[in-house]
């Protein structure tokens, strides 16, 4: 990128009282240019001592040279400090930084981003509390991103391209002293996606130029998620546990979601007033999904029924009114290793597989409606006039709740 100054009587600014004529400072950005007028004033008899090519007074008595030979000494300064991140810039803030225009207090980078978690993310009760935890992951990787670069006391206006680059190499190769080893791009993107939002505000608030964390270049697709096929469902929902009734719950609350696609943290806080009983005598279940806020409505399959009536009775069911046994997610993973081993299923097993499961189950079932799975998932809409127009009614829910229930039917015999 190129960018020169220029100065220059701007006759046409000429003040009809006085007649006199400002001198103007004209910065130059690659084809992009920004103005302004600068505080010093000539005669029109004194035109004839302006050099157009040096861009100076011929007469050294003339003390506007001094502020011309000032400002010019000052960008010589800022092209040196800056040749590599003119990417940084446009013409106008070059032009306020020659002129002194942008001297407002510049805050470390930490406290910025400190304290837009806390004024912004934090209070808002909109997000989610698991985008509200990833804010907080990407917070904690870039105070140790700037420990062991050395910088952590940095200010806001060091956060540059070269920065932004760093912080992603620190991401994706550095090894912690837990032996934890770099991230994959899709969860290094993630820390930079929050970055990019904060940095944006910075950007906003006359902080910084440019974003350079939207010029970051990162995978955004995910690996292949693990995911059963109804056979290894089998094997699980038919696995003898006699021996061991302490496993029950665990293959019960996973099994459960599977047959209803529900994500941990919903099934955890299912409630029975979740659950309300149609005019043709079904269960629906309706609610608003923990983690978007988003609507998933079903009617519930015969399978998942049985599932609830199992613990319905048990004292704490009774205690807390939740349809499932609440055990921790940690706790469940663990579970489901040992439940995936005596069935030989050589998958790492989470909680999560159940939810893309579920969405296996739904196609394998032949349930291809798009609305209806996005309905009984808890997705949202593909987009406004989508969300405004299609309505899923009960007659679909019904009728993917038969074939899906047809399907296991047959499938888990």
């Amino acid at each position: 990128m190129r960018v020169s100054i220029m100065f220059y009587p701007n006759k046409r600014k000429a003040s009809p009282k006085t007649g006199k004529i400002p001198l103007y400072l004209r910065v130059t950005l690659d084809r992009e240019k920004a103005e302004s007028r600068l505080n010093a004033e000539i005669l029109p008899k004194e035109l004839s001592k302006w050099d157009g090519n040096l861009m100076r007074f011929r007469d050294r008595e003339m003390s506007h040279n001094i502020l011309l030979n000032s400002i010019d000494t000052k960008f010589d300064h800022f092209k040196h400090n800056n040749s590599l991140m003119l990417g940084n810039y446009n013409a106008k803030g070059i032009r306020d930084i020659l002129l002194g225009l942008d001297q407002k207090p510049v805050p470390k980078a930490v406290d910025f981003i400190q304290n837009y978690y806390e004024k912004t993310v934090e209070p808002n009760h909109r997000l989610a509390d698991g985008t509200k935890r990833n804010y907080r992951k990407a917070l904690k990787h870039f105070r140790e991103f700037l420990f062991y670069r050395g910088t952590p006391k940095c200010s806001l206006k060091e956060v540059n391209m070269v920065f932004a680059n760093e912080f992603k190499d620190y991401l994706l190769t550095i090894t912690k002293p837990d032996g934890q080893v770099g991230m994959q791009e899709q969860s290094a993107l993630d820390n930079v996606k929050r970055l990019r939002t904060i940095i944006e505000r910075a950007v906003d608030d006359g902080h910084l130029q440019s974003n350079p964390f939207k010029k970051i270049k990162l995978k955004n697709k995910s690996a292949p998620r693990v995911r059963l096929d109804i056979n290894q469902v089998r094997q699980l929902y038919n696995l003898n546990l006699n021996d061991f009734p302490v496993l029950n719950i665990y293959r019960d609350v996973f099994i459960f979601s599977v047959f209803t696609g529900l994500a941990y943290a919903d099934a955890y806080a299912l409630k029975q007033t979740d659950l309300n009983v149609t005019k043709e005598g079904f269960v629906r279940l309706f609610l608003q999904r923990i983690k978007t806020d988003v609507i998933t409505e079903m009617i519930l399959p015969q399978h998942a029924l049985a599932i609830i009536e199992k613990y319905k009775h048990s004292p704490e069911i009774q205690i807390t009114r939740n349809v499932l046994p609440r055990r921790s997610n940690k706790e469940v993973n663990v579970q489901l290793k040992i439940l995936a081993s005596m069935v030989n299923i050589p998958l790492k097993l989470s909680t999560h597989t159940a939810r893309h499961t579920f969405r296996q189950l739904l196609a394998e079932a032949d349930i291809y409606e798009t609305g209806v799975i996005k309905r009984m998932m808890g997705h949202s809409r593909g987009g406004e006039i989508d969300g405004i127009y299609y309505h899923v009614t009960e007659s679909r829910l019904m009728e993917a709740k038969r074939k899906f229930e047809l399907f296991l039917n047959k499938s888990l015999l």
